[in-house]
């Protein structure tokens, strides 16, 4: 039985069950020990079957109270809490009739006042650890002492002349151990209630701590699902789709980005505009399919062949921009260059047969104080005069 599970009351109820029998455990070895304490001591003046029968219900009684006690475990139903409760209750009942007749067993066949005096002692003992041993059950104590007083009493009662002060006495120590047992009862109570509730804190602590560690761990799930969609956007709204290059959009923000620190510590730079030489007949001829591989293998070319921190970029259909940091005009021609020459051999593969495709080139060497849009439509010039003069060449433009 999970006392989690439990109502409050049912809870409790467990808790001080548990205790109870626990206690009522340590209660019965210590009562073993002083009945056999008093048959020892009556052994050569009361008769032996009376100490033998007396002694062997006192253990047969206790024992079975240990056994039974080990019987209650966790896994029980909640409802046989009762039952357990009342069935120690019957044998403390049978416990104290049996201290009880003690008495009559033992100290009545002896019939001498020291006898009374040592059955009287041990009962008193026994009594007044039944104050500690069975306070979590208020209702077993109760149980137990009425059964012992009832019948010591009526030995008391019936030697009245001679056990007069032990009568009252008696009552005195009843009175005395019910109270001990009352508040002794109610501490225990309180305890158990306190260790409950620190429990169910604890155990509502975990949980709100399981389910904070859950939404965090989905917190941060979704905290990275949202990372990667913005990287995808910020690629989608930065990268030609084609191409796998960066767009118009995304190489006129970073060259925006760039001439404050080009004007300030005056630096060369460069814009290139290429245009792929007929590439409408690409089209025509092989289709628009052909068409878009011959870009893709175009774009890697470039990709491949500028420096770091050159920045390259689908201008538009079939023509591209490049952005030239730190390059002068004759820099800028070497390395543009380079690029037509990669461009005029590679040879692309259309539906099984081979395809070369050129480029013209306009170049411009940005002036310090111009603007982009100015500096591109100069380069755009000089790539109109580069088809003019032929195409696959490249045409300059000096400063203005």
């Amino acid at each position: 039985m999970n006392i989690n599970k439990l109502n409050m009351q049912d809870a409790i109820d467990f808790g001080l069950l548990e205790i109870y029998l626990q206690q009522s455990r340590i209660a019965v070895y210590c009562s073993l020990i002083l009945a056999l304490y008093l048959a020892a001591s009556f052994y050569l003046v009361a008769a032996r079957e009376n100490i033998i029968a007396w002694i062997l219900c006192i253990f047969f009684i206790n024992i079975y109270i240990i056994y039974t006690s080990f019987q209650f475990n966790h896994d029980l139903p909640s409802y046989q809490i009762k039952f357990f409760r009342r069935r120690q209750h019957f044998l403390h009942i049978l416990s104290g009739l049996a201290w009880g007749s003690a008495f009559f067993i033992l100290a009545a066949p002896f019939d001498a006042e020291a006898g009374s005096y040592r059955v009287a002692s041990v009962v008193a003992v026994v009594i007044a650890l039944s104050a500690a041993s069975k306070a979590p059950s208020f209702k077993g104590l109760v149980a137990f002492i009425v059964s012992v007083t009832c019948v010591s009493a009526w030995y008391l009662f019936a030697n009245f002349e001679t056990f007069a002060w032990w009568f009252f006495g008696l009552f005195g120590l009843i009175t005395v151990t019910l109270m001990f047992g009352w508040l002794m009862s109610q501490h225990v109570r309180s305890q158990v209630e306190y260790r409950l509730l620190n429990v169910g804190y604890v155990e509502e602590l975990r949980t709100l701590n399981d389910k904070l560690a859950k939404t965090n761990e989905s917190f941060i799930k979704r905290n990275l699902e949202l990372q990667d969609t913005q990287e995808q956007l910020k690629m989608l709204a930065a990268n030609d789709v084609l191409t796998g290059l960066f767009n118009r959009r995304y190489i006129l923000e970073r060259i925006e980005e760039k001439l404050p620190e080009v004007r300030r510590y005056q630096l060369d730079c460069c814009f290139v505009l290429l245009d792929i030489d007929h590439f409408k007949d690409v089209n025509d001829n092989y289709g628009h399919v052909a068409g878009d591989e011959v870009l893709k293998a175009v774009s890697q070319l470039l990709s491949n062949g500028v420096r770091q921190g050159d920045i390259v970029a689908r201008y538009g259909g079939e023509e591209f921009l490049l952005f030239l940091p730190m390059t002068d005009l004759e820099a800028a021609q070497i390395l543009v260059e380079r690029l037509r020459l990669a461009l005029e051999k590679h040879e692309h593969v259309v539906d099984n047969e081979s395809l070369k495709v050129t480029a013209s080139f306009g170049i411009a060497q940005h002036e310090i104080h111009d603007s982009a849009d100015r500096t591109i439509a100069r380069a755009d010039k000089a790539l109109y005069e580069a088809k003019e003069a032929g195409r696959n060449c490249i045409v300059t433009v000096p400063n203005a």
